[in-house]
């Protein structure tokens, strides 16, 4: 398994690539939200790596990545993270994705002056400011939700991809609680309102119709923010579309990807 090392630890990534071209397509790097993983991923990782080279990196202290002691934050190591994978891979050329958390992640790399810049930007179910206090009702009923769909789908035999990954996110949660809670305090100093505009490369935010974290109201004030930004708005889909629709997750990424590819 691929790991490469960043201050000391041992940062694990996954590189799919499937296509029998090798040389056609951009590179898409995937980064995971709090408490989870590249598993965050599974469904676009199995679909899309026909297409595209995916990489999706285990943030420290997740997934099969070594833990750093002590607090964390968004910008000073999650963001170096990120930047380390890159340099790392070589990549020069590139679409950066980011899930809740990882949104404030990849937009933070983004904004750094040592960071090569990717070529666009997709965000996903997040915001520039991630105050714990106004997302922690969202975040329990996201929860709850979680568990009914997991109960739901375990009574009645329904294990379908979504339910697998959700189950697999959810025993990691349990496992080891400490992260989720680093994450929520990393997140709970993260606000880059006042900077939005320095982001100007093509930028495609995409939300949950049902979202009660990152609202798709919420989600259209940073589109408006974002000099050169573009919205969907997925239905039927709570926090986590990449997981819920999958296959509209994934036209809509793909769709994006081949704009980018020919008009910039």
């Amino acid at each position: 398994m691929p790991y490469f090392e960043h201050k000391g630890i041992m940062i694990h990534y996954v590189d799919v690539d499937k296509r029998k071209d090798k040389t056609s397509g951009i590179p898409i790097v995937l980064v995971h939200g709090a408490g989870s993983s590249h598993l965050a991923w599974a469904l676009q990782l199995q679909v899309l790596a026909k297409e595209y080279r995916l990489i999706a990196i285990d943030l420290s202290g997740h997934g099969r990545s070594e833990t750093v002691d002590g607090k964390v934050s968004i910008e000073e190591h999650y963001a170096e993270e990120v930047n380390a994978l890159v340099r790392f891979l070589e990549l020069d050329d590139f679409i950066l994705v980011g899930h809740s958390m990882g949104g404030g992640v990849v937009m933070s790399y983004t904004l750094k002056e040592n960071s090569l810049k990717p070529r666009a930007l997709v965000l996903v179910d997040t915001a520039p400011n991630l105050d714990v206090s106004k997302l922690r009702k969202g975040l329990v009923k996201d929860i709850v939700e979680d568990r009914i769909f997991l109960f739901k789908s375990e009574i009645f035999a329904n294990y379908t991809d979504t339910y697998k990954i959700k189950k697999a996110e959810d025993r990691l949660r349990l496992a080891n609680p400490s992260v989720m809670q680093r994450d929520l305090a990393a997140s709970n100093n993260f606000d880059i309102s006042d900077r939005l505009g320095e982001i100007d490369i093509p930028t495609f935010v995409i939300v949950g119709e049902n979202d009660d974290v990152v609202p798709p109201a919420v989600a259209k004030k940073l589109e408006v923010a974002l000099p050169r930004a573009d919205i969907a708005v997925i239905k039927d889909a709570d926090h986590a579309p990449m997981q819920e629709q999958p296959v509209m997750f994934n036209i809509l990424l793909r769709k994006f990807v081949f704009w980018i590819s020919e008009n910039t």
